[in-house]
């Protein structure tokens, strides 16, 4: 089966697309040195949130997400790790009360549970975080490395998540985004997005028993673009993969990933 085949749906009369690899990841072949002792940063972790039981293919998860949302302005919800997130961005995000919820404790399905009332770690960062503790967190993303750091956020637990709402630019619409994951009637996923906005749900799994899966919405045909990007990370893969073991330290390693999750962490 080709390494990143996504299964296609309709679902509340939008597209919906499914990836789950189940215990098969995209990639197999992995580099000796993430189970040696590594260096001082960076690190496989620092630039790519890869370590040695969430691997390389968490960065082809966060090149697939950029690239599938060019275009758009990206914004993210870290379920439940939303002080931790604002800690690894520097930056405060906008409070909002739902998130999305996706269970990937089956290798061949998820449980999709839609919005659900958000729900917050509540840190020390300041003295009244107690009020908003049953609020998510809405954060931009300017660049592929600020949705690297939400990873750093998020993957502290049996599995983490992160969705991305990629939607038109401007002012009005991220009120609008805003206003529809706010208030007490819980939202639909139809009526949050619109038009050619994209929906990429990322949840990663660390310990037994739980998947990683990435669920894919949009009322636009996204198969086109899907398919040539699967096609793009089949050869990103293939060739990275012939050449791992002959990476022989961690800058070898560190040079290697761009190519393989097909971004550059630092551009817009």
């Amino acid at each position: 089966m080709h390494p990143l085949h996504f299964q296609s749906s309709e679902e509340q009369g939008i597209n919906v697309y499914r990836y789950l690899p189940g215990t098969q990841t995209a990639v197999t072949r992995h580099w000796p040195g993430l189970f040696q002792d590594w260096p001082p940063e960076p690190t496989p972790f620092t630039e790519y949130a890869v370590n040695n039981n969430n691997m390389e293919e968490v960065a082809v998860y966060t090149g697939l997400v950029w690239r599938l949302t060019a275009g758009l302005a990206r914004y993210a919800i870290p379920a439940y790790c939303r002080d931790e997130a604002a800690q690894a961005l520097g930056r405060e995000p906008v409070l909002v009360d739902w998130e999305y919820a996706i269970e990937a404790e089956d290798p061949h399905a998820v449980r999709d549970n839609g919005f659900v009332p958000g729900r917050s770690t509540v840190g020390s960062r300041r003295p009244d975080a107690w009020k908003d503790a049953h609020r998510a967190g809405l954060f931009d993303l300017s660049t592929p490395r600020d949705l690297v750091r939400l990873l750093h956020a998020v993957l502290l637990d049996a599995c983490s998540e992160i969705t991305v709402l990629a939607v038109a630019s401007g002012p009005a619409r991220l009120k609008d985004l805003v206003d529809s994951l706010s208030g007490s009637s819980r939202p639909s996923l139809p009526s949050v997005i619109r038009d050619a906005d994209v929906f990429v749900d990322l949840t990663i799994g660390s310990d037994v028993d739980y998947y990683d899966a990435i669920t894919v919405a949009s009322h636009a045909d996204l198969q086109p673009r899907l398919d040539a990007l699967a096609n793009d990370y089949a050869r990103r893969i293939e060739a990275f993969e012939g050449r791992v073991d002959s990476l022989a330290d961690m800058e070898a390693f560190l040079g290697a990933v761009p190519e393989l999750s097909g971004i550059d962490l630092d551009a817009e």
